[in-house]
């Protein structure tokens, strides 16, 4: 019972979303169309206000008649700078057209997230209570794995892994371990308290992506990138302070602001001859160096 209303949940929500203002009239319509709906009856008053109601509750989503427009998300703009709720929102939609068109489903191929994702819920629930994790971590560059004693900060999703931040006692900085890199996870009695400076989100602010060096401070980062890379850069920016500065036909140049760890040089590594770092030095200078480990690999083009 409780999974049939959160789907009802997910479709009413995406349903309003898609139309942006919408009756009850018309969302009554849609209902009786709905492959949720088994009985084809339409959605009756009484229950779409309790769904409206269920959904501000639960997801923090708020439902609200503008006249003489309908029915909208009336906080929508408010979720889209939330990172977690914009996420949620979008997987709904989503979920919700995966499940509409279930003959479809052989022809819709989603990206996979390695099993570390099981870890997901126990490390969650640590955080919330403020609870020490013991886990049996296995770096990839060891034999063996080690056991850790960590204090969750916070989750991270980034290149389909799952990634966790915590304090470990040894480190002065907050330390970030791979989910799918844990043997074993064991929620401990003992407590801890999460720092108030602690910001998630800005900690991660000034990255590329989940690479943390202490000794690398944010800094300009600027890019020379061909003109057809620039139209995917716009569509979906490297990083967040991305800003053009100049443009032709044939080129634009692109500023930043952040780190240039090791994780940004592998990433500007994939567009090799459509992308050319020019500050800062040393970022240019890692590329450079990468370019010709990989030409010693290969060795002449034959």
């Amino acid at each position: 019972m409780a999974r049939t209303f959160f789907n009802r949940y997910i479709w009413l929500v995406d349903t309003i979303r898609r139309a942006r203002y919408i009756t009850l009239h018309e969302i009554s319509n849609k209902w009786q169309r709905s492959s949720l709906n088994e009985t084809g009856a339409p959605l009756p008053e009484r229950t779409f206000f309790n769904h409206c109601k269920e959904i501000s509750e639960q997801f923090g989503i708020e439902i609200k008649y503008v006249k003489p427009k309908g029915y909208c998300i009336a906080n929508e703009d408010e979720l889209g700078e939330d990172g977690l709720r914009n996420w949620m929102l979008n997987s709904i939609s989503v979920n919700n057209t995966v499940r509409e068109s279930a003959d479809m489903r052989s022809r819709i191929i989603f990206e996979d997230i390695p099993s570390g994702f099981r870890y997901l819920n126990d490390i969650i629930e640590a955080m919330k209570m403020g609870k020490v994790l013991r886990i049996e971590y296995h770096d990839y560059d060891k034999d063996n794995a080690s056991s850790v004693q960590l204090s969750p900060y916070c989750v991270k999703l980034f290149h389909q892994r799952w990634y966790v931040l915590g304090k470990v006692e040894r480190y002065k900085q907050p330390r970030l371990f791979s989910l799918d890199r844990i043997e074993d996870l064991e929620i401990l009695d003992s407590s801890f308290r999460l720092p108030k400076s602690f910001d998630a989100k800005q900690f991660f602010d000034e990255h590329y992506g989940v690479v943390i060096d202490d000794e690398i401070p944010p800094q300009r980062v600027l890019l020379k990138v061909t003109s057809q890379q620039w139209k995917y850069f716009q569509s979906l920016p490297l990083h967040k302070s991305q800003r053009e500065l100049e443009s032709n036909d044939q080129w634009s140049i692109l500023e930043y602001h952040m780190a240039p760890t090791w994780d940004l040089a592998m990433e500007l590594m994939k567009y090799y001859d459509k992308v050319e770092v020019l500050e800062p030095e040393s970022l240019r200078n890692e590329v450079i160096d990468y370019a010709y480990c990989i030409l010693e690999q290969y060795g002449e083009r034959p």
